[in-house]
Parts: structure tokens; C-alpha cells; sequence
């Protein structure tokens, strides 16, 4: 008897069934094997930094700056909340939405619906800051902007690469950029375009910005005052 014979004398009901299956099961290979692209390594060292790593231990930021504040997800298996970076110091991500879940490799994959995030990084009340988020993602993409304590920023793509096979989409890692003043903790928000992202990295970084120095002609100008100042005040004393 033929295939197509046998096939024919299942009931609908069962055929359907097992079409479903098997469809779950090739999705499910996709997922799997797009989760594991990039097992948790920066493609780019995003700003001259040393993050193209060969595995998931080498950090994005190798030597962050003294009074840095900084926090790096290779692999994250909690979810919805992950509060133990694997590289650096306290910090806590959380998949808002609900709509995901861990994968394996892990990812955290939004299968229901485009994912939303939030990271909280401990922050200063002085100074001015450089603060940078970066994120790798497979699938569909992260939303243009994303925002830090409310102010938005527009992402730049530091790699950008289609994926073949599985889901299809992109493999793509954003770098957004705050300059801002010291007022509590970082919050930073970022999220999905789509359904089927796959959030694969994330760090946050900020960094105090020196002092300016002054110019020489600004100590000039500095000294000519006090000295003035001084002239003053010698002449009120001698009336």
C-alpha cells in the first residue's frame, strides 16, 4: 500500500494533529538552533572596547574605568527577572511583558508578542555621565529607541547580519548613548519590533565624564582677578 494510501485512511481530525506536531517540532529546531548563533559573544568591540570575545566570559568592556558603573548579561537563564550579571556588578534585568520565556541557549526568546525590558543600574546623584547600552539580538529587531531614566536615544547598529533558515529576521547588535547628569539609579528601557526576538546579550556601562581643565588663558584671567581682588582689598584696609 502506498504512503499516500495510509495517510488518507487517518481520520482528519488525527492528520491535523500530527501536521501540528510536526510543525511545533520543526519550530522548536529553529528556535534552538537560532539561540545558539552566537552563545553569548560580541561580534564587534563596540567602541574600541575588547568585547569580541571567543567565549561568553570575555567581557564587552575588559577594564572599566575607576567609579564605573557597569554590568554585562552573557547568558541569561532566569526569567522574567535575571539578577546576577555574569560579568561585573549588581544589576538586575526583567522582561516586562511576559511574553517570553529562557531558552537553553540562554536567550530569552518573545514568541507571543513583541518583548519589552527593563534594566536597573546602580547610578550617581553628581557629575555628568557617559551611559551606554548594548544589545545583541536574533530574529526580529530591537526597537529604534529605547530610553534611560525617560530620555530617549536612537540606536546604532555596530553588526548587522541576515540569518538563513529557522525564523529568519536578523542578527544585529545596537549601541545607544546617553550623556546625562547623576540623579539616582540608571532604568534603562528597551524592547522588541516583533514577536520572535531573541535577546541574546545585554550590557550597560556609565562612565563620569573628567573635569574640564581650563585653558591657560583661563588661569590668566583667573590669576589677573584675584589679583585685583587682592589690590581692592589692600586699599580699603589703608583708608
Amino acid at each position: 500500500m502506498h504512503l499516500s494510501s495510509i495517510t488518507q485512511s487517518i481520520p482528519s481530525s488525527i492528520r491535523s494533529a500530527m501536521g501540528s506536531l510536526a510543525l511545533a517540532g520543526t519550530s522548536l529546531l529553529a528556535l534552538n538552533g537560532m539561540a545558539h548563533a552566537t552563545a553569548g559573544q560580541w561580534d564587534t568591540a563596540a567602541l574600541g572596547q575588547s568585547g569580541n570575545g571567543s567565549n561568553s566570559a570575555n567581557a564587552w568592556i575588559a577594564t572599566p574605568d575607576a567609579g564605573s558603573s557597569y554590568a554585562e548579561w552573557n547568558v541569561i537563564l532566569s526569567y522574567p527577572t535575571d539578577n546576577t550579571p555574569d560579568i561585573a556588578g549588581a544589576g538586575t534585568l526583567t522582561e516586562l511583558t511576559g511574553g517570553a520565556f529562557p531558552t537553553s541557549g540562554g536567550n530569552i526568546y518573545g514568541l507571543g508578542g513583541p518583548t519589552s525590558f527593563q534594566i536597573d543600574l546602580a547610578g550617581s546623584t553628581s557629575g555628568l555621565w557617559d551611559v551606554y547600552l548594548r544589545v545583541g539580538t536574533q530574529g526580529s529587531v530591537a526597537l529604534d529607541e529605547a530610553t534611560l531614566n525617560g530620555v530617549s536615544a536612537t540606536r546604532v547598529l555596530t553588526y548587522d547580519n541576515v540569518i538563513t533558515g529557522g525564523f529568519g529576521g536578523a542578527e544585529q547588535e545596537s549601541l545607544w548613548k546617553w550623556t546625562l547628569a547623576g540623579s539616582g539609579n540608571w532604568v534603562f528601557n528597551f524592547g522588541a519590533s516583533a514577536a520572535h526576538m531573541s535577546l541574546d546579550q545585554v550590557a550597560v556601562y556609565a562612565v563620569q565624564q573628567a573635569p574640564a581643565v581650563p585653558e591657560p588663558q583661563t588661569w590668566a584671567l583667573l590669576g589677573a582677578g584675584l589679583g585685583a581682588t587682592a589690590l581692592v582689598r589692600r586699599r580699603r584696609q589703608a583708608r
